[in-house]
This record gives C-alpha cells, structure tokens and sequence, in this order.
C-alpha cells in the first residue's frame, strides 16, 4: 500500500493544487490518501503516525509551490524550516532546526529516474529540485524521512512539488504526472 499525502490551503488560498489533485486521483484500493493541515506540528505528527500505523510500502508526498512553473521531484529533505509566512495555525518559523541533533538533511529515496523517464515519454516538464523550501513541505518531508530513518524501515519516501493549476490542460498535465509518480512509488 501506498501513502500518498498532500496539503489543505494555506495563506489567502482557497485551494491548494496538491489536495486537488489528490483527491482527483479517486479511490484506488493499494493506496491510502491523506490531506494533511498546513500546519508544522500537526502535519508533522500525522505523517509519522501515518507511517508508524499503515507502515505502507512507499511514502510521496506532495505540495504546492506558488513560484513554480514545473514539476519538482525534491531530492532532499533539509532539517531546517525558515520562511517569512506562518503556517495555519499562525506558527511563523524564523530559521530552525526541525529536530535538534537530528541529520541536516535526509536524501529522498524514492526512484526519481523511474519517475523521469515516463514523464519525459509524456513531455511533463519536471525538473530534479535540491531545495524542497523552508515551510510545512520540506518541515513533513523532513519529519517522513526521520521516521522511517530511525524506525530502521526500508521505505521508499520522497517529495513533490507541483506548480499551481492554470487551466483544464494543465490539470490533466499534473493529474496524469501525479499517477506516474504514485505508479512509480508502487513499485519501489
């Protein structure tokens, strides 16, 4: 079973394109999906719980990213959470470790060159991103590949990153990405 998760709005948004997305997918009986709260702590908590009690064969995860014109497979999980807006909960983050004393980074270890090379087949721009931001995105992705890092599992994890839907092609463009990556996780 796969866990797939995505995020709720946030800010002054009144969606996000990750939860759209998501929940465009329908239901599919070898995958779990979750919309996480655009929160540090509570998405935090709940990717971990969510591992702890699905313990799923692949965890990919995804967001949004406002200034992104593309797809972003994110190769790294940094212990860092840094921005200028706070999250939903009013929770701003001015530039902190996530786990103190934890690792600075976590690579992702989802197969991106299995993702790639479907998406290229497809002509879905994408592109190998090392820097997954400093909000609830990278903050969850951090949290995932800790847990599965220190619980000694062999999980499959990565990140997302989709650019906001402009358009009925567009949707189609990143429903379509979406499935190839989930595709792709359900055979790590």
């Amino acid at each position: 079973m796969i866990l797939a998760t995505a995020f709720n709005p946030f800010g002054a948004a009144e969606t996000n394109a990750s939860e759209t997305l998501l929940r465009a997918l329908g239901d599919d009986a070898g995958m779990v999906r979750e919309v996480l709260p655009t929160e540090y702590e509570r998405a935090g908590r709940e990717i971990v719980r969510l591992i702890r009690e699905l313990r799923p064969q692949a965890v990919i995860c995804f967001g949004v990213a406002g200034s992104a014109d593309v797809l972003r497979l994110e190769q790294f999980a940094r212990n860092w959470a840094e921005t200028a807006a706070p999250d939903n909960a009013g929770d701003l983050r001015n530039g902190q470790a996530i786990m103190p004393g934890a690792p600075d980074f976590y690579p992702a270890t989802l197969p991106y060159d299995a993702i790639s090379a479907p998406l290229d087949a497809r002509g879905i721009p994408h592109v190998l991103s090392e820097n997954a931001g400093g909000y609830v995105c990278n903050h969850t992705f951090y949290c995932a590949r800790h847990e599965i890092a220190e619980s000694g599992q062999q999980i499959p994890c990565g990140f997302v990153h989709v650019p906001p839907i402009k358009g009925p092609q567009e949707f189609a463009m990143l429903l379509e990405a979406m499935r190839i990556c989930i595709g792709v996780a359900a055979q790590a």
